[in-house]
């Protein structure tokens, strides 16, 4: 990313948000480094709905430290994209803009295209 950076080119990086609980430490502040969008994918505005749909490893500490990762986006990188996965089993929709409203980021969704 650094190198791509350094020839004028625009970067993005998607994630899932859980560098930092990977990671164990903050790494945001060094992806702001060389990174200009990044989107993160919320996919439920709850603890227990994001669970159920993603089936974190770290269950217990998934969903806050993605919600702490966005937070620390912000700091460092320049846009913070939040985006949602939108299907009839999942219409969290209004939840997860009221969240991205209430975190200062914008939310993209998703449209599941089905295929039968």
């Amino acid at each position: 990313a650094r190198y791509i950076k350094s020839k004028g080119i625009k970067t993005r990086l998607n994630t899932n948000g859980h560098g930092n609980l990977i990671h164990k430490r903050n790494i945001c502040p060094e992806l702001g480094e060389v990174i200009d969008t990044v989107s993160i994918s919320l996919n439920a505005a709850t603890k227990e709905r994001y669970n159920e749909i993603c089936q974190p490893k770290d269950k217990e500490n998934a969903f806050d430290n993605l919600l702490n990762f966005i937070k620390e986006s912000k700091k460092s990188i320049q846009n913070v994209v939040i985006s949602i996965v939108t299907y009839p089993e999942n219409n969290d929709l209004k939840e997860c803009e009221k969240l991205a409203d209430s975190l200062g980021v914008s939310l993209r969704e998703r449209k599941y295209n089905f295929v039968g």
